[in-house]
């Protein structure tokens, strides 16, 4: 009798899981974002601090558009991003050259911070979560 079939099985469930990893929530992502919120919310300060000053001096409205827009593009980094996915790139083009193939390129970040990896060849051990207290030489 056929309980289960396609994606549904042990072998088509780690398919699945390789061809659509589940997305992950990196504390590095979570604080890059507060960094640029950060900083918007800066540039926005700067802008109420100098829109009155240029007002108050009749600079031209066009002037003063420009001048704010400035101040947004100082303070927020429009390059980060290009930056970033510069740095993943050639991260994973170093690890090509070794040998290592990466399925998810974002997750390159993350793995500078792996102390212990666990193997489990047939999946039925591991899950997400999985906790390793402690380990038998083989």
């Amino acid at each position: 009798m056929v309980v289960k079939t396609g994606f549904m099985t042990l072998k088509g469930g780690l398919v699945r899981d390789i061809l659509f990893p589940k997305p992950t929530k990196f504390k590095f992502y979570s604080d890059s974002l507060k960094f640029v919120a950060i900083l918007a919310l800066v540039a926005i300060i700067a802008d109420f601090v100098t829109i009155p000053l240029e007002l108050r001096d009749n600079v031209s409205t066009w002037h003063i558009i420009n001048n704010a827009l400035d101040i947004i593009t100082v303070a927020v980094p429009p390059a980060l991003p290009a930056a970033m996915t510069a740095g993943i790139l050639y991260s994973s083009n170093r690890l090509g050259k070794m040998k290592i193939n990466c399925i998810s390129p974002p997750r390159i970040n993350v793995s500078g911070r792996v102390q212990i990896m666990v193997f489990d060849k047939t999946g039925t051990l591991t899950e997400d979560g999985l906790e390793v207290f402690g380990y038998r030489p083989a």
